[in-house]
């Protein structure tokens, strides 16, 4: 599939499953999509980063060579780009055998702080792949989520207490996924504890849970 039919389909709304199994069969469609981004302005370039993401899910390996340009999405001044970014490179770190991941960790773990809500929510959601990926990170990644409590998120343009609640039952979650073969589990149990006092219900019962899960 040549880069003006690849056009066509994205422009007809055809069925991105379709696409995205075509780009596993062949590569080279990829290779297509990733030159879309940069240079297309119409809401194309969102598909285009989206079944890159999917893609990276099924088969990290194809999308690897393009790290660096993906790693570029990470501030995008489009937010929809921007978490694809997150997304796809927590994807990649199972398959970063050049330790590419090494070089944007400061970056990508500097969102956490984004005053964006779902930015940092999809940073913490998805460390732990990062983590049983790249298990030497494990400490100092844990740390950084472990401050989220303390961290101020904006819901338009005013500080907004329930945004951080939505960020702390992400790193519980989180946590959740890599508590068995953490070295910080006993900070782990004291964050679950704090956030059963949690003024969101759901965040409530994934504490209730995790210390239930945790602590038998």
């Amino acid at each position: 599939m040549d880069k003006e039919i690849l056009m066509n389909h994205l422009k007809s709304k055809s069925d991105l499953n379709l696409i995205i199994d075509e780009a596993i069969k062949d590569p080279a469609i990829l290779n297509s999509l990733m030159s879309i981004v940069p240079t297309e302005t119409s809401s194309l370039k969102y598909a285009c980063t989206k079944i890159i993401r999917k893609v990276s899910e099924q088969k990290p390996e194809l999308v690897y060579p393009y790290f660096e340009n993906i790693a570029k999405w990470l501030h995008h001044k489009n937010s929809f780009i921007k978490w694809d970014g997150i997304l796809t490179l927590s994807n990649l770190s199972s398959v970063d055998h050049e330790d590419k991941f090494k070089v944007v960790y400061e970056e990508y773990f500097a969102l956490i702080q984004d005053p964006q809500m779902i930015t940092a929510a999809n940073v913490a959601g998805n460390a732990w792949k990062i983590v049983l990926a790249k298990p030497e990170l494990e400490g100092e990644i844990t740390r950084r989520l472990l401050e989220v409590p303390n961290i101020t998120y904006y819901h338009k343009g005013e500080p907004s207490p329930e945004c951080n609640r939505i960020v702390c039952g992400r790193v519980l979650e989180c946590f959740d996924r890599y508590y068995d073969y953490s070295k910080n589990q006993s900070a782990m149990l004291q964050f679950a504890e704090e956030q059963q006092y949690s003024h969101r219900r759901s965040v409530v019962i994934i504490a209730e849970k995790f210390l239930k899960k945790h602590t038998c």
